[in-house]
């Protein structure tokens, strides 16, 4: 779980953001002027009925994300709007997508090689 200060609050309005889409979920980015991103993972009743799946889902999202803020620029408010192509994913499919559309969207920092 994200702590507190890392969850997208209620009432972000995305409706000029930076948006990217592919068949697993759609990527929303607007910048929130913090030194901190927030995140927000959304999966509906249409991509599977059961909660389970849906929480199952959030979980993995937000350990992805997690792991990956380290090493993303700071000050984004980041929503991820989850599709029906991601039920037959692993956990590590879904990082890597993750990861391609945060590096295809620039939040990545480059690491320094020493």
């Amino acid at each position: 779980m994200f702590k507190r200060e890392n969850r997208l609050v209620p009432g972000i309005n995305f409706r000029d953001s930076y948006s990217l889409s592919i068949p697993q979920f759609i990527f929303k980015q607007k910048k929130n002027w913090l030194m901190r991103n927030r995140f927000g993972v959304v999966v509906s009743k249409k991509v599977d009925k059961r909660a389970v799946i849906r929480n199952k889902i959030k979980r993995i999202f937000r350990s992805s994300l997690g792991d990956l803020n380290k090493n993303m620029s700071s000050g984004h408010d980041i929503l991820f709007i989850v599709r029906l192509g991601i039920i037959n994913k692993t956990k590590e499919e879904i990082y890597i997508l993750i990861k391609e559309a945060l590096e295809k969207a620039g939040f990545m920092k480059m690491r320094s090689e020493k």
